[in-house]
């Protein structure tokens, strides 16, 4: 067993307040709700349980995650960096480190919440039977609902640090605190007994609309998936660490690579489209075009898959419908994920997180086929009219996603605060200054990202996708192709890429059909939190090369010397080429996530290699 002291938060409470920063040292029972009260009653019970949503699914997102400021689309290769100030500047240009606090602003992920919030579930499940005013059923189904929670947030620790300490209870003062991290089999085989012990005490069927949002079968079943598809993956499926690690190698390798990994991942997956299919859910398309068609609805459906709440393609989304732009941390989500004029709480903090030249290049035309953009070196810039004739011809993804300069936002028509003059900012790198092939301006990219607001008008909320059935039937495509077989590859694969707009992919090489379904994944996915682990457990060839670390690029937009009104406008745009807007840092130890100094230093933390 390798030591390890797990920072936890001992409250006298269930944390019904914010205290998200106290190690595990001495319960604290100086709290303003003792447990006593907590659960005299549904009410408050209830409430416990909701903050227990609210801090598990609150992981990766901003406001859940290390990074102070930012998300992680700004370090994946998605989005630019962000200012000077943001955790994101500093983990692109130096990459991850462990000094800083708690692993705040130092890795990607706040190592001493996960314990903390862990512990808040286990204190729902230890008392929700003192309850006098609730029904047997309901507290079996919480018991249900807080062991999933404990499962969703053991996998996100799952892929990002390896082996971890296995907690089955809140933590006492009398109890030892050191506990040994696990190795990778052993953390697995955990993530996998909690989801099937809370699929086993949830409702067979949905909740009820009152009710929308809680836990399903579907959702703890959709965790497993996920879990066992990164164990799958060449990062842990291997006889050989990324990085030596001794004899704790068990931490961050299975030490075999075994393509039964994949068929369990089949499995899992299948499962979670035989729960879908007999509970209403499925992929959203509704063109009516046929199996194996492009879909004529692709903007529409893929808007509306990953913008509108209770959409039928969703599993599980991360509930926080609140409208105060000022509500710490209840907005801070949208605060980087809301680049519209709609969001009035200091905008200008995300004036530099445009999409990267690097990632507009994954976005297929309509047709199908590649794009065709500026490239550094090429020995003139190129007349503007060539960029308003090639964004039209974008996947309707790419339209969904991002307003480009010259456009108004395809996913918001008629809506003058998503149009170009209405923006309120660039929506590119663009000024009369400046000339090629330099840089004009970095950080605003070739567009800003407003996915998740399909049709939303002046809504400043969305509803976070934690998963959608796109992910599962992505998921398929890469195991039966890792199994050798491409023809159910292709049939998930095409399921996703039809629904898209786009013609069906008949690649049957392995190699080569696994890069395009990478493709697909980060496409789909992007800003959705999936690529910064997908490239690390693929280890993607290019990780290096432009997607984590290497050169980051963005187009720049020459506005005319005598344009008037916005920059953002078509008549104003003169030429536009592309150049390099920063290099990003990338080292193997970058694999997994580090853990804090401050751990270390206590003198029985096994850290991950190369930190």
């Amino acid at each position: 067993m390798k030591k390890l002291a797990i920072i936890l938060l001992i409250l006298g409470s269930v944390g019904l307040m914010s205290c998200e920063d106290v190690f595990l040292e001495k319960p604290d029972t100086t709290g303003t709700v003792d447990l006593n009260e907590v659960y005299s009653s549904s009410k408050n019970a209830e409430a416990a349980l909701f903050s227990c949503y609210r801090n598990i699914l609150i992981h990766g997102w901003p406001g859940g995650w290390g990074v102070g400021h930012g998300a992680l689309a700004s370090i994946s290769g998605e989005r630019s960096k962000g200012y000077s100030w943001h955790g994101t500047n500093t983990i692109a240009l130096t990459g991850l480190s462990v000094n800083g606090t708690d692993g705040s602003d130092g890795g990607a992920d706040h190592f001493g919440n996960n314990w903390s919030n862990i512990r808040k579930c286990f204190l729902v499940k230890e008392n929700i039977d003192k309850v006098p005013d609730m029904s047997e059923e309901t507290k079996g189904y919480i018991k249900a609902e807080v062991t999933g929670l404990v499962a969703y947030r053991y996998m996100g620790m799952f892929y990002r640090y390896g082996g971890l300490p296995i907690v089955r209870k809140s933590f006492e003062a009398t109890d030892d605190l050191n506990t040994g991290r696990e190795s990778l089999e052993t953390t697995l085989d955990y993530i996998i007994e909690l989801c099937d012990s809370a699929y086993m005490g949830l409702p067979a069927g949905d909740w009820s609309a009152d009710k929308t949002g809680r836990l399903t079968r579907g959702a703890v079943l959709a965790i497993k998936a996920r879990a066992l598809t990164y164990a799958a993956r060449p990062l842990f499926n291997s006889s050989t660490p990324y990085l030596d690690n001794g004899e704790n190698n068990d931490l961050v390798c299975f030490g075999s690579e075994d393509v039964g990994r994949w068929q369990d991942a089949i499995t899992a997956n299948e499962a979670v489209l035989t729960w879908a299919n007999s509970n209403g859910y499925g992929l959203i398309n509704t063109g009516g075009a046929g199996e194996g068609q492009p879909n004529p609805n692709a903007l529409d459906d893929y808007g509306t898959a990953t913008s509108t709440p209770a959409n039928r393609e969703t599993i599980l989304a991360y509930k926080c419908n609140t409208t105060n732009m000022w509500e710490w941390p209840g907005s801070t989500i949208f605060y980087y994920l809301n680049t519209s004029r709609n969001w009035g709480n200091n905008r200008w903090d995300t004036d530099l997180v445009g999409l990267l030249t690097n990632f507009l290049e994954l976005y297929y035309k309509n047709d199908g086929t590649d794009q065709e953009w500026p490239e550094i070196g090429e020995s003139t810039p190129r007349d503007a009219s060539d960029w308003l004739e090639k964004i039209p011809q974008m996947e309707a993804r790419c339209l969904a996603d991002n307003i480009f300069p010259g456009f108004d936002s395809y996913n918001n028509p008629g809506v003058y605060n998503y149009s170009a003059e209405g923006w309120g900012r660039s929506t590119a790198n663009m000024g009369k200054e400046g000339e090629f092939p330099q840089a004009i301006g970095s950080g605003r990219g070739c567009g800003f990202p407003v996915k998740f607001y399909y049709h939303a008008e002046s809504r400043v909320w969305f509803e976070p996708p934690l998963f959608r059935l796109a992910e599962t039937y992505l998921n398929l495509a890469e195991a039966y192709n890792e199994s050798g077989n491409s023809s159910k590859a292709l049939e998930n694969l095409n399921k996703v890429h039809n629904r898209a707009g786009l013609p069906a992919v008949t690649e049957t090489n392995t190699e080569a059909l696994r890069e395009i379904i990478q493709r697909e994944k980060a496409i789909e996915f992007y800003n959705e939190n999936q690529r910064y682990y997908d490239v690390k457990h693929w280890k993607h060839k290019d990780i290096a090369n432009g997607i984590i670390g290497g050169s980051m690029r963005e187009l720049q937009f020459k506005i005319k010397a005598d344009a008037s009104g916005s920059n953002n406008l078509a008549v104003n745009l003169e030429s536009y080429w592309d150049a390099e807007s920063f290099v990003a840092f990338w080292s193997p130890r970058m694999y997994l996530e580090p853990i804090p100094q401050s751990e270390v230093n206590k003198g029985v933390t096994v850290q991950n290699p190369g930190y």
